[in-house]
């Protein structure tokens, strides 16, 4: 039954925004977390679907909507319940009407099979899976060597991934594209802290921060800390990386994460970064940062709101407050005295979370402007917004085969210009007398 208890707890803190399933899942410490992901996912996929067999079949059960669907999802789709008690009793007697009721709704729906109950939405092509090579414990070749010998092959043309094809993606260093059933989670590449799962928009923030070795660097909101490893790798495990974020459970996941990436070089803190003292000595030599943070999450592909919300979670009144946040964060960011290079990045689709939360700031902080990055990246901002829209990067889902993203790199201006913050006046010659 723990398995259940687990998941419903999961369903029921995404549902209020207290995190994504794939952090909730790793924070929970479950024994087995591949499976709860799996159960969550799957059950979320079919939400809807379960919802309309619920109210048909006049299922009463005394539980929370969220075990509800867990059950009949595992009792309908899955394996069965894996579990025992009153709630599998009560699932299990009402097995024929629970199955009826589904034929029903595939008469209704006009689907032949279970997949084709998904709407286009749910059901249109799956992202493929991206794995970054951790440069801490392993060089690519080493990676690409070991997965030959495991019978995949490295294909360069443009074209859908087949199982045991892989691509070195063309953008992002150090990262592979492989088909989007491929399960390398019992692999020893994965298993050893070598290859880490990171969608490739993901990569993308710390790609364009670009730190150089033995240099001070901050991630403002690092949980759960792949971005924080992916800097660390760039950063050769040298200098200083200081990590924050505000949740202590969070924090001890990415630690672990941390832990078993060989991150050496970084100080992760709990602590709220809108309280770090940018005058503090500790941090009088960061020049770069990487703000990241909390936002709707609309860009997600697996959002949650879209599968289990009658009304989209991203009201107006939700939007201006995460924006009215992410601008505090990025302003804070621009305090620190030596910040030369600061990436804001989100995996939200809202220009209210993206184009005017960095035009609001560098409004306000006239000594920094935009500076193009990967400029082999076709997407780009919204040039309706008054910025310079090519400086900016954006990743959508159907056309990127990311998940949905935006990505800002903003400078300081003498860094680029080559002018000191203030200008000395030329000394006069004296007259000979």
């Amino acid at each position: 039954m723990l398995l259940y208890k687990t998941a419903e707890s999961i369903l029921q803190k995404a549902k209020k925004h207290q995190g994504s399933v794939k952090n909730l899942v790793f924070a929970a410490n479950y024994k087995n977390p591949k499976q709860l992901f799996a159960l969550v996912c799957e059950t979320l996929k079919y939400w809807d679907v379960l919802e309309e067999i619920i109210s048909q079949s006049k299922l009463r059960i005394k539980a929370s909507s969220e075990m509800a669907a867990l059950l009949v999802y595992d009792q309908l789709f899955g394996k069965g319940i894996q579990c025992g008690g009153k709630l599998k009793f009560l699932v299990a007697k009402h097995k024929l009407l629970l199955q009826s009721t589904l034929v029903r709704v595939k008469l209704k729906r006009g689907a032949v099979t279970n997949s084709e109950l998904l709407s286009n939405e749910k059901s249109m092509e799956p992202l493929p899976k991206y794995l970054r090579i951790n440069t801490l414990l392993i060089d690519k070749q080493s990676v690409v060597n070991h997965l030959v010998g495991d019978g995949y092959s490295i294909i360069t043309k443009e074209k859908s991934l087949a199982k045991m094809e892989i691509k070195v993606d063309d953008h992002i260093a150090n990262l592979l594209t492989f088909h989007h059933r491929t399960d390398l989670h019992d692999h020893p590449l994965y298993t050893n802290g070598k290859i880490i799962f990171q969608d490739k928009a993901s990569c993308m923030p710390a790609q364009i921060l670009d730190p150089q070795p033995d240099t001070d660097v901050i991630d403002a909101c690092a949980a759960p800390g792949n971005k924080t490893s992916h800097i660390a790798a760039l950063m050769k495990n040298t200098g200083k990386l200081f990590a924050f974020d505000l949740d202590d459970k969070r924090l001890k996941t990415m630690n672990k994460l941390l832990a078993k990436a060989g991150v050496k070089n970084c100080t992760t803190k709990c602590q709220d970064f809108l309280l770090v003292n940018p005058s503090d000595p500790m941090y009088s030599k960061v020049s770069s940062l990487l703000v990241d943070p909390s936002c709707s999450g609309s860009g997600i592909v697996s959002r949650l709101s879209k599968l289990v919300d009658k009304q989209s979670s991203d009201t107006e009144t939700r939007l201006t407050a995460l924006s009215d946040f992410q601008t505090k964060v990025l302003n804070h960011a621009l305090l620190f005295p030596h910040a030369k290079r600061i990436v804001y990045s989100t995996c939200s689709v809202h220009e209210m979370e993206n184009e005017a939360v960095v035009k609001k700031v560098l409004a306000q902080n006239p000594k920094f402007m935009l500076q193009q990055s990967m400029p082999s990246w076709k997407r780009r901002g919204n040039p309706t917004t008054g910025l310079e829209a090519e400086k900016l990067i954006r990743c959508d889902p159907v056309n990127d085969q990311t998940n949905g993203f935006f990505v800002a790199l903003i400078v300081k201006k003498h860094e680029i210009e080559g002018t000191p913050d203030k200008a000395k006046k030329p000394k006069r010659k004296r007259r000979k007398k």
